[in-house]
């Protein structure tokens, strides 16, 4: 009896020529890939490469590594192009299919991955924070005041105008975008206060993944401006009605003056010369009433009062009376009522962030309530 020995057989199909594969399209025409140009481009894809071969025909697909290309185009039945798509690196088979048809070139493409990007971060080299005001100090608000906000931004690589700009502030609001916003400070607030303006500049750039593949990254850098925040008219309304409480209860001179900033004022002396007034009166009169009232502030930086033509940031008047004892001189024991506006300048110091007090000037008239003599004084000094 023979046995029976198992035959294993063995099936080949032959490569095509330039070691394409043959397939039989529909139509029953071979279709057929010979050859792709160039051979190799980068893993970001966008190379354009020419695909030759046979049998090519409308609505032909394109995959390079799987992975389908774009703008497919037939430029003859033997010539299309297409775009290659991202992929990792690598030698890719070439495929392309019409209909049920399809014909491969094995390892015809190569990705290759570009060098990392080397990418320098912005450079903010500047922040400004400015008002509108006449000669209104930089890096200065008053509440609710808009003021401009600018950066001035290098970067070596990506137009500052396509970089990204993220304002914050822990109070107040910001409109409008890119280096150059407005803030507007708060409507409400304790002042003095310094606001901190944070700017975070982000450069989004494309460099090379550890398969090849583009990836983003991002450079940021921060900065920031400090803006000062005050009420302007309410601080130096304040002040001036202080000074001239603590100077109608005669209270020590330093005391009365302590808002009051060495150098400024008429020709630099207004602190002095207002020494000199608060001794005196206290020298010669003992005040035993007065009635202080609430000063009316305007604000103008760079501007002038109208007593004496004092140069000044603000200006406050306020109406004023004084009932005085004389302690000294001709009329001693005699009361005398001073009355009319008191007009207080002051300025603004930047470096020391605040308001001070300059002058103070009477404008006003004193009468004598035992003789009736009215002393004019258009510029009474108290």
């Amino acid at each position: 009896m023979k046995r029976l020995v198992p035959v294993l057989v063995l099936s080949f199909g032959l490569a095509a020529c330039g070691g394409t594969t043959s397939p039989t399209g529909p139509s029953g025409t071979s279709l057929r890939v010979s050859g792709v140009t160039p051979t190799s481009g980068t893993t970001f894809g966008g190379t354009t490469v020419t695909i030759s071969g046979s049998n090519f025909s409308a609505g032909a697909t394109v995959t390079i590594g799987g992975t389908a290309a774009t703008d497919v185009t037939i430029a003859a039945s033997g010539t299309m192009t297409a775009v290659t798509p991202q992929h990792a690196s690598g030698a890719a088979d070439v495929v392309v299919r019409v209909g049920t048809a399809s014909a491969t070139l094995p390892g015809a493409f190569t990705f290759v991955a570009p060098p990392p990007t080397t990418n320098t971060p912005p450079v903010i080299t500047s922040i400004t924070a400015q008002g509108t005001r006449a000669n209104e100090p930089a890096q200065f608000a008053d509440l609710s005041e808009a003021i401009a906000v600018t950066a001035a931004v290098t970067d070596a690589e990506t137009p500052v105008a396509d970089l990204t700009y993220q304002w914050s502030a822990p109070v107040g609001t910001f409109t409008g975008s890119g280096a150059s916003v407005t803030w507007t400070a708060p409507a409400q607030m304790s002042t003095p206060a310094t606001v901190s303006l944070s700017l975070v500049v982000i450069e989004t750039y494309t460099t090379t993944g550890p398969d090849g593949l583009p990836v983003q990254q991002q450079n940021r850098v921060t900065g920031g401006v400090a803006v000062s925040v005050h009420d302007s008219v309410r601080e130096v309304s304040d002040m001036t009605y202080n000074f001239l409480v603590a100077f109608s209860q005669q209270l020590p001179v330093d005391t009365v003056l302590q808002d009051f900033r060495d150098g400024c004022g008429g020709g630099g002396v207004g602190k002095q010369s207002e020494y000199e007034d608060v001794v005196n009166n206290q020298i010669n009169y003992t005040i035993v009433d007065h009635n202080v009232r609430s000063p009316v502030t305007t604000v103008e930086f760079g501007g002038v009062c109208s007593f004496r033509a004092r140069s000044a940031d603000a200006c406050a008047e306020v109406q004023v009376d004084w009932w005085s004892v004389h302690k000294t001189g001709p009329y001693i024991g005699t009361t005398e009522h001073a009355y009319g506006t008191d007009q207080v300048t002051a300025v603004y110091y930047g470096p020391q962030d605040r308001w001070w007090l300059c002058d103070s000037d009477f404008n006003g008239v004193a009468v004598n309530l035992l003789t009736g003599e009215v002393r004019p004084g258009v510029f009474f000094k108290k």
